[in-house]
């Protein structure tokens, strides 16, 4: 399948990434990584700037530059197939970003158990039980790697274990995480997976703390117990307000003590979001913070473009993401029925 065209899939991947859940990276790819478009060899730097340059716009073609880079250094260039495998990863191609990341992983580079942990991250994703098991010895690999420093790949190897069926080991490789690390929210998420292991596998919501517009607490925590949507939108955005009906017919069929709204404004003019707000009637608590895309929570869950929803079911658990319209609609009207099902005095 071209990685192209694979967009249904990118877009189930940003929401994993997102909410920063399912997985940890630990180091981000690029640490160690040598740029060889830097060397002398005059082919090689400008076939594999070109790659560089393609990765955005045309991935397919941008893998098989790579390649040729890779093959002008006699198939020993681990950058190269780092790149690869990025791309892949990028496009939720587990299996190809798999092979490539060991591909780079086996050269033996500077960032080698990085390497290890990505392609232990990759197999996860697969979601096979033989593909569990292989990510186990990866991540085992990037920690002996790293001397034990590469810290979150603890986190990503707990997970790997208790999908493996070895719960008892994962537990143990989730508490070393938290130990190492034990005020980030994947150490949150560590201790719900401890808590309760089946919940390996899930996306985490970021909890966050602020104050909306009109200097009411917003926080996950304030609002644990209910359904929750993240709408993220400006009011300089047209299809924002081609939206925006949509998002006040859910706010009028499911808003209470069930389901709740939280708007955050991507605005950087105080005085056109409050004249929006004023001449829509939203009704539902907003934040804003005058940031434009540097607004915190945006920023928080990596939102690159509007509008935008994150859906949050009342345990703090995100289960749609992008959703609009009636789908969005039709998710939410599922989620309560869940609550009612499992807490019917509650939903009365």
């Amino acid at each position: 399948m071209k990685v192209a065209v694979n967009m249904k899939r990118l877009a189930q991947l940003l929401g994993l990434m997102l909410a920063a859940a399912v997985l940890s990276s630990g180091v981000a790819a690029q640490d160690g990584f040598h740029n060889p478009a830097l060397e002398t060899s005059e082919e090689f730097k400008q076939t594999f700037r070109h790659a560089s340059e393609l990765a955005r716009r045309d991935p397919d073609a941008a893998i098989d530059e790579f390649k040729k880079a890779a093959k002008l250094r006699g198939d020993k260039c681990p950058e190269c197939f780092q790149s690869i495998a990025q791309i892949y990863f990028r496009f939720g191609e587990y299996k190809g970003a798999a092979a490539a990341f060991r591909q780079a992983a086996e050269l033996k580079p500077a960032n080698e158990a990085d390497l290890y942990n990505w392609l232990g991250v990759s197999l996860f994703q697969l979601k096979e039980k033989k593909s569990y098991e292989e990510a186990v010895v990866a991540l085992k690999r990037a920690i002996e790697s790293s001397n034990g420093k590469l810290v979150k790949a603890y986190y990503n190897l707990g997970c790997a274990l208790i999908k493996a069926g070895k719960e008892k080991e994962g537990v143990a490789a989730l508490k070393t995480y938290i130990e190492g690390e034990p005020s980030t929210a994947e150490a949150e998420g560590a201790r719900r997976m401890i808590a309760n292991p089946s919940l390996v596998g899930e996306q985490f919501a970021r909890a966050f703390n602020v104050k909306s517009s009109a200097g009411e607490e917003l926080s996950l925590e304030k609002f644990k117990g209910r359904v929750v949507l993240l709408d993220f939108w400006a009011a300089w955005c047209g299809p924002c307000r081609v939206e925006m009906p949509e998002v006040k017919k859910i706010w009028k069929k499911y808003g209470g003590d069930q389901f709740v709204i939280v708007g955050v404004n991507l605005d950087s003019n105080r005085a056109a979001f409050e004249a929006y707000m004023k001449q829509e009637g939203l009704a539902w608590p907003q934040y804003y913070d005058g940031l434009g895309w540097g607004n915190k929570i945006a920023r928080l869950y990596g939102v690159s473009g509007i509008p935008h929803t994150i859906l949050i079911d009342r345990e703090g658990i995100i289960r749609g993401v992008g959703l609009r319209g009636g789908g969005l609609s039709s998710k939410i009207g599922e989620l309560l029925k869940k609550v009612e099902k499992t807490d019917p005095v509650r939903a009365n």
